[in-house]
């Protein structure tokens, strides 16, 4: 599962990306000093650490644009009885067979969906308290857009907003493989809109990718 990934891409690189590489359009209402007054993690974003995610503004209808928003990494369910600081529970991750039946996850599936920019993302090999960090990205240098959900949470009178990134078993054909036995959803063009569609079957973004498509830094996994 994934604990670790980084996004330093600034709010502009962003606009150009998400134009660029997924035909979707990332609207700045305040230019370059959007979210100014809300500042987020961008080389190592951990669990519960404030990071980045991009929403349709209307989602309904996503291709209308979409906004960028930050938020705890991590959801907090709307049902929680309490503060956000007091959820412990470890949602960052939500395994992509389940979030249908899950109750953290059932009712945004159907409401709330998002994609999370990344730089790349980090899975560890080698053994405990010696283990190597592999910094994960496409092969070809272009960014990442992961698929996630995201959640509001009201308690006395504070909201709080989070997200969590969705997850995947791998097989035998993805590059991962050596590395985890689950990954990120990746979405490209297609699978970005169909995600972001709600009246969609979002089951069809839920494909590996194949062999030779990510880069791993160091190369190789380390024994355990």
């Amino acid at each position: 599962m994934c604990n670790l990934y980084s996004n330093n891409a600034s709010l502009p690189d962003l606009v150009r990306q998400f134009q660029e590489l997924l035909g979707l359009d990332l609207v700045l209402s305040a230019g370059d000093a959007t979210l100014a007054n809300q500042p987020w993690a961008t080389e190592s974003v951990w669990p519960r650490y404030q990071g980045l995610f991009v929403r349709p503004i209307d989602p309904a209808n996503p291709s209308a644009g979409l906004e960028p928003a930050v938020g705890r990494w991590g959801v907090v369910p709307f049902f929680h009885k309490g503060p956000a600081k007091d959820w412990k529970a470890a949602t960052n991750n939500c395994r992509s067979e389940e979030m249908h039946e899950k109750a953290t996850f059932r009712q945004i599936l159907k409401e709330k969906r998002c994609i999370i920019p990344a730089t790349h993302f980090v899975e560890h090999t080698g053994p405990k308290g010696r283990m190597t960090k592999h910094a994960i990205s496409p092969a070809d240098g272009s960014p990442l857009f992961l698929a996630g959900l995201w959640a509001r949470h009201t308690w006395q009178g504070e909201t709080t907003e989070s997200y969590t990134m969705l997850m995947q078993g791998v097989t035998d054909a993805c590059d991962m493989v050596r590395f985890h036995d689950r990954q990120p959803v990746f979405l490209d063009r297609e699978s970005a809109r169909i995600w972001l569609d709600l009246s969609a079957d979002y089951r069809s973004v839920l494909k590996p990718p194949g062999s030779r498509v990510l880069a791993f830094d160091p190369p190789e996994p380390v024994a355990a």
